[in-house]
């Protein structure tokens, strides 16, 4: 039996749930981190298939996670996916910057969403 793919959330309500919305048929099991410090101790004890998160999260700003993840040798190779509020290519830019492997302007595309994730968890 294949191994459910496990994916930590680390975005506000209103973000979460359309998030929720938009990969609920994909199977996995959604796991909600409420704050940065949270989810970089989570992800170097039980690294996940796949991290979604947002700029404006508590305890530690997204971008600063992604860094901080990315280099860690323990979760370097789990893909992030950032939603960034895009008003200006400067922020998508932060993003990649931070180390995300993609990133998503928010509000999104509901099925171009869902086949990015599938994307990443196919890896």
């Amino acid at each position: 039996m294949p191994r459910t793919p496990t994916i930590y959330l680390s975005l506000s309500e209103s973000v979460a749930s359309k998030v929720e919305e938009a990969i609920k048929d994909l199977k996995c099991r959604l796991v909600h981190v409420p704050d940065g410090e949270s989810l970089i101790e989570l992800s170097r004890r039980q690294p996940p298939d796949l991290i979604i998160i947002e700029k404006e999260i508590p305890k530690l700003d997204g971008y600063a996670v992604v860094l901080l993840l990315k280099n860690d040798p323990e979760t370097a190779e789990v893909p992030v996916v950032g939603i960034c509020k895009c008003l200006t290519d400067a922020e998508a830019e932060k993003a990649r910057d931070a180390g995300c492997d993609d990133y998503v302007c928010y509000p999104f595309d509901r099925e171009s969403f869902r086949n990015l994730i599938k994307r990443h968890l196919a890896r």
